[in-house]
């Protein structure tokens, strides 16, 4: 029985998603998440019954009761979890009946999978039910206070996202990392009685555009208007081509925004990233794209050198969460400057403040995804429960 649940972690979950009759089939309901990425050691502990297996043989290794929270580090190479040693490059830890499994501050449902990178350091993934991982994610994502409406397109986004993902990143070791890059996932700790209610009332539902998943990407505000995916990454789906004028999330406290920073500090940043700019003079918005958000940049500093840099990399550069959009204008104040702006994220898929705004003026979570992901089809994964 060990042996099947193996076969199931190490094959099926390596499958793609594909198409049958227009509806999408899930070969592995397991998503791979990353929770730590080449760490030198780690706390775990197991909450009942559990088995160590070998990944790459199947082999069981262990058979526990309960793991007290451990010590899990690397021993000449191998990996150790408080005294044991395991010669194995990646160890499944398969809990029974349910049983929790902690991993530093966080409890994951599941199981996990400790890959020993060479005997370099140890990257973490829990492999969880796609339904489970979803109820880990909403509340990190959205407030479990707003309209329930709202929680469920952003519920229906965030399991899109992940199929995407599972599709996309087969052949990597995880699917989605537990972070921004991805989406935040806290697990079973994460979990709300709100949020796990839109996760069963759209359960197994993601979008699609032309029989495909995409990447159903969202964001905090608008700024009242979405960015096209194609200004940031090399996609260009109709779903996600932007314009869609966002009026709903005007009256959220992220829509306008004013942020002061000293020159000083800018230039810092950017020396720290390899441009070679001096003391800055000015700052001046050289080109906006279509959704009037910032394209090009030009950097002059006092010397008379010019730098000119692309609004994505700069956002980057300052933080995304200091200067909140690549939506603004700029008001230079001598040895200081300040960003005007409007929004929150990078403006691509859907609003969340908008969502929000939507559901409090009665539009279901269908409608929601229709206005934010024009041209796309909702439609449920087989076999999902």
């Amino acid at each position: 029985m060990i042996f099947s649940k193996f076969i199931r972690i190490t094959l099926i979950s390596l499958c793609l998603i594909f198409m049958t009759d227009g509806i999408v089939t899930a070969r592995s309901r397991l998503v791979r998440v990353a929770v730590l990425r080449e760490e030198d050691h780690f706390t775990m502990a197991v909450h009942g019954r559990y088995d160590v297996i070998d990944f790459n043989t199947g082999k069981k290794l262990d058979a526990r009761v309960y793991l007290r929270p451990a010590l899990v580090s690397l021993d000449d190479g191998k990996t150790k979890v408080g005294d044991i040693v395991y010669n194995a490059s990646r160890l499944i830890i398969v809990p029974r009946r349910e049983a929790l499994i902690s991993i530093n501050d966080g409890h994951f449902r599941g199981d996990v999978i400790v890959i020993n990178n060479k005997g370099i350091n140890l990257t973490v993934v829990n492999s969880i039910d796609i339904e489970a991982y979803i109820r880990g994610v909403l509340y990190h994502e959205i407030s479990d206070k707003w309209p329930l409406e709202a929680i469920m397109a952003q519920a229906v986004a965030a399991r899109t996202f992940a199929v995407y993902s599972m599709e996309k990143f087969a052949a990597r070791d995880y699917d989605v990392t537990n972070d921004v890059y991805s989406q935040v996932y806290g697990g079973r700790g994460a979990e709300r009685y709100r949020t796990n209610v839109a996760v069963r009332r759209t359960s197994g539902e993601v979008l699609m555009y032309k029989g495909k998943i995409f990447p159903a990407f969202f964001h905090a505000n608008s700024g009242g208007v979405t960015e096209d995916a194609s200004e940031l990454w090399d996609i260009d789906l109709e779903p996600l081509k932007g314009g869609v004028k966002s009026t709903f999330s005007i009256d959220s406290p992220h829509y306008q925004w004013r942020r002061n920073f000293r020159l000083k500090d800018i230039q810092d940043k950017l020396n720290a990233r390899g441009y070679q700019i001096g003391l800055i003079k000015d700052i001046q918005v050289v080109e906006l794209n279509k959704s009037g958000r910032v394209r090009r940049l030009k950097i002059i500093s006092r010397d008379g050198k010019e730098e000119v840099i692309e609004g994505k990399v700069f956002r980057d550069i300052i933080g995304p969460n200091i200067l909140r959009s690549n939506k603004y204008g700029v008001e230079m104040k001598g040895w200081y400057v300040d960003f005007v702006g409007y929004g929150w994220g990078h403006g691509v898929g859907m609003c969340q403040w908008g969502a929000y705004g939507m559901a409090l003026r009665h539009y279901n979570y269908r409608k929601i995804l229709e206005f934010y992901y024009p041209s796309s089809e909702l439609v449920k994964l087989k076999d999902v429960d």
